[in-house]
């Protein structure tokens, strides 16, 4: 049985913001994913439980940020010794 996870059903639980509409720069918590595989039920955050239906494609995931620099991924010297040089 294959499973395909859409990018609504991947948000479900998650934060977002919204990016467009009455909420827009708002941040909000995926509480359903409606029957039409599209629509998202958000709690608008700071607004006391204010429940809003919001297309997927209106809303970005939220990244945390990183306090580290972009760098290669090492494995250690024993590690890195073993694989092929091509592959790092």
């Amino acid at each position: 049985m294959k499973n395909n996870i859409t990018e609504a059903q991947l948000l479900l639980n998650q934060e977002v913001r919204i990016n467009m509409g009455q909420f827009a720069g708002k941040t909000a918590l995926v509480r359903k994913v409606m029957a039409d595989g599209r629509s998202l039920e958000v709690e608008i955050a700071h607004t006391s439980g204010k429940v809003a239906f919001v297309d997927v494609t209106l809303v970005g995931e939220i990244q945390e940020q990183t306090h580290f620099a972009k760098t290669e991924q090492s494995l250690g010297p024993d590690a890195n010794s073993v694989l092929p040089k091509n592959r790092l």
